[in-house]
């Protein structure tokens, strides 16, 4: 399908995720995903080395590492694409403690769900091969390590004073 009706299609039953101060090309859109992703693994395992349990800091290192995965296979798309992408240098978030930090990770992830889905109808049509099938998977996995967060921080104590 051509990426016009694609777009058009996604303004009219998704305008909510349609970007219209921003219409980026595929690669671009790769490399955006790419920075958030990556920023985010950089600050789920500083935060893992902070956590208060090792279980926690096991489990935050698991989800850094699976981020890590992607963006080396976002980077290998962005190649076939004929183009480079690679991890800008930010400073992670952090908190004052472990359940702040835990709810930072959380935002963190939803504006990353939220970003492939607004870029979701650029993607698509990129031609980029097996890319409509990793999209689906990126999309299940990055939802998955929400939901881990979430069970983390319904267990952490915002109280603590842990750091």
């Amino acid at each position: 399908m051509p990426r016009f009706l694609l777009k058009k299609f996604g303004e009219l039953l998704l305008p909510e995720r349609m970007r219209d101060d921003r219409d980026l090309e595929p690669l671009e859109a790769l490399r955006l995903i790419y920075q958030e992703n990556s920023r985010l693994a950089e600050q789920i395992e500083s935060h893992a080395e902070l956590a208060p349990y090792p279980q926690v800091a096991q489990r935050l290192r698991r989800i850094a590492d699976e981020k890590r995965d992607i963006g080396e296979r976002l980077r290998k798309i962005a190649e076939d694409l004929h183009g480079s992408i690679r991890a800008a240098a930010q400073r992670p978030a952090t908190g004052k403690n472990h359940w702040q930090r835990l709810i930072r990770d959380l935002e963190d992830q939803r504006a990353l769900n939220d970003l492939l889905d607004q870029y979701e109808f650029t993607l698509i049509p990129a031609q980029i091969p097996g890319g409509s099938e990793f999209l689906d998977e990126m999309k299940r996995i990055q939802d998955r390590h929400g939901q881990s967060l979430i069970r983390l921080i319904a267990v952490a104590d915002p109280q603590a004073n842990q750091t």
